[in-house]
């Protein structure tokens, strides 16, 4: 029994921590493009418990943020509490890995979706601080122009969700679709993380 809490213990500090170094040059951040994400089921010591999704994930890099990389395509483990990893319903994200043991793995529930924009550059709707609230700073949301125009059906919300999910001045409600108008850039979208859950995990000071 002893034996099977201590595995149990060190597989939830291993999975929850997300492997995330105590350094910053662990870190890998970048915009990248779905390839494949896949469900798979890690090998476990015996006495060891799986309280989480595993998924093996290949993602082209489109736009290196932080770190080094020397190929145009990543290979990362991801876990997830929930089932599929949230991320994975995107084409474009801003995905955040940490290296363990040599091995990348998605620092978790850590990523924005986001989109070109006209200048070129990639950007995320609404609130840069839409998953980090707790951890809100000096980043501010500005005006957008993408590239396409970026919108999301509401026909299954109702008004509450609508506006918990989409609120003003981020977004403009027409014809039962929510439609970006305001976000954050990825540089800023890196700092909002940065200064947020990545430094109460022990990345950045």
């Amino acid at each position: 029994m002893k034996q099977l809490v201590l595995f149990c213990g060190l597989f939830i500090l291993l999975v929850n921590a997300t492997f995330a170094q105590k350094r910053a040059d662990s870190l890998l951040v970048f915009v990248g493009e779905r390839i494949e994400v896949k469900k798979f089921k890690p090998t476990l010591a015996e006495g060891q418990i799986a309280f989480d999704e595993a998924f093996k994930a290949r993602y082209k890099v489109i736009q290196p943020v932080y770190g080094r990389y020397p190929a145009d395509t990543i290979d990362f483990i991801a876990y997830d509490h929930m089932g599929d990893p949230a991320f994975a319903k995107f084409k474009y994200v801003l995905l955040f890995l940490s290296y363990y043991k040599g091995q990348l793995y998605h620092e978790k529930y850590q990523y924005f979706d986001v989109y070109p924009t006209k200048s070129g550059k990639w950007a995320s709707c609404g609130d840069p601080y839409k998953f980090d609230d707790y951890h809100r700073k000096a980043v501010k949301a500005v005006k957008l122009a993408f590239a396409k125009p970026i919108s999301f059906d509401l026909s299954t919300l109702d008004a509450e969700r609508i506006k918990q999910m989409y609120p003003e001045p981020y977004f403009v409600i027409k014809d039962n679709r929510a439609i970006c108008v305001m976000g954050a850039y990825v540089n800023e979208l890196f700092q909002v993380k940065k200064e947020g859950v990545l430094k109460a995990r022990g990345i950045f000071d």
